[in-house]
């Protein structure tokens, strides 16, 4: 079987790129049979370091373009001209993302959705957002022969969009945290001390709970200021601070903080992601509407009690594991950092419950399922 793969998407530091990569890497550790075709296309993106590495198999082949996603979008979303296989030449399964939908000659095709934020919450999105995404589902619900959701809670927003699309053509099939996760839980207990303390000093942290996420309005980060400054006032003498990691994506940004409790770090290396999280008191993260939710099991791995909301598929990815609260009520979410915070106890159990909880997520597990979805595709199951 040939099977192509769009992974434009890996150089922008999304959620979506993250799928893409940690996707593509696992199912060539697992799969050594099947031949991989990488479309590859950005004017201004270099190749990623993480796919040039990808050469040292021999069932792949990696195809590189500098047309703009801005072209790619116009000629497949809109006039829908020039099958992929103009681009790769044949394939037997193409793998699209959320922001194209090429034609093809006789690849059969499946998309992953990562969520309906543009469709449900389209006063989070930038309008151009929300018209590429109606645009490219526009083709995918004609064309698509399976679609993945990356949760139980998006493959029912998606029966609700589309009731008219086959419950057999979706199927769910979970994300994960790297390995990387993971592979800290089994340092030393100096090793851990070691990489928190370097967090600490490179980022001029000392006791903070951690937020993480492009700063855009569905992250509800303004709430989440709001429920830290009401914390502060309750315990004036307290020395905690707030991180917020992520770049910025769009909408007003968070107002800078009167004082240095609040830290707005901006985007974060891959290189400090792993101990940042580990270094935190405990995450917050009390978005609107997540598709997955992929920082509840960051957090997990590596040992950090969670807070986050319980709308979407939050609920369904922290478990029993985090304290979930009503992401539109700042006085749940201090009331949630008061509890965490001040309870040993109650983060040991947190942290206990996380580490189960997590476990049931593996990148291997995805990509053996996703294999098994294109298996499926061509042999007509």
């Amino acid at each position: 079987m040939i099977i192509g793969i769009d992974i434009s998407s890996i150089p922008y530091g999304t959620g979506v790129s993250t799928y893409t990569l940690n996707l593509v890497r696992n199912l060539l550790k697992i799969d050594r049979t099947n031949q991989y075709k990488l479309f590859f296309s950005s004017f201004r993106q270099p190749l990623p370091a993480e796919i040039k590495q990808l050469n040292k198999y021999s069932n792949v082949k990696i195809y590189h373009f500098r047309i703009p996603p801005t072209i790619l979008e116009f000629i497949w979303n809109q006039l829908h001209l020039f099958p992929i296989e103009f681009f790769i030449g044949q394939c037997d399964v193409f793998h699209t993302w959320d922001w194209t939908q090429p034609p093809t000659s006789q690849a059969k095709t499946i998309t992953t959705i990562h969520d309906f934020v543009p469709i449900l919450f389209p006063e989070t999105q930038h309008p151009k957002t929300i018209a590429v995404f109606k645009r490219k589902l526009f083709w995918a619900k004609i064309e698509c022969s399976q679609f993945i959701c990356v949760s139980k809670s998006t493959s029912q927003d998606f029966r609700r969009i589309f009731p008219d699309i086959p419950p057999s053509k979706i199927a769910v099939i979970y994300e994960a945290a790297e390995t990387k996760y993971d592979q800290f839980q089994k340092l030393s207990p100096t090793e851990k001390k070691q990489k928190k303390d370097q967090i600490f000093r490179l980022y001029g942290l000392k006791k903070y709970i951690f937020a993480q996420g492009t700063r855009e309005p569905r992250k509800n980060l303004d709430r989440l200021v709001k429920a830290f400054i009401n914390y502060q006032k309750k315990h004036p003498q307290s020395n905690l601070e707030l991180a917020i990691s992520g770049k910025y994506g769009w909408g007003q940004d968070i107002s800078p903080p009167t004082d240095n409790s609040i830290k707005i770090l901006g985007y974060i290396p891959e290189k400090d992601m792993v101990a940042l999280h580990a270094s935190a008191l405990c995450l917050v993260y009390p978005s609107l509407y997540e598709g997955f939710g992929l920082p509840v099991v960051k957090s997990m791995k590596v040992g950090t009690p969670v807070i986050t909301s319980n709308t979407s598929s939050l609920p369904e990815v922290a478990g029993t594991a985090a304290i979930l609260v009503d992401p539109l009520n700042t006085d749940q979410i201090t009331a949630a950092i008061q509890k965490v915070v001040g309870s040993n106890s109650l983060r040991r159990q947190l942290i206990s419950k996380g580490l189960r909880q997590s476990s049931k997520f593996s990148w291997v597990k995805t990509a053996q399922e996703t294999l098994n979805v294109y298996n499926s595709l061509i042999k007509g199951l």
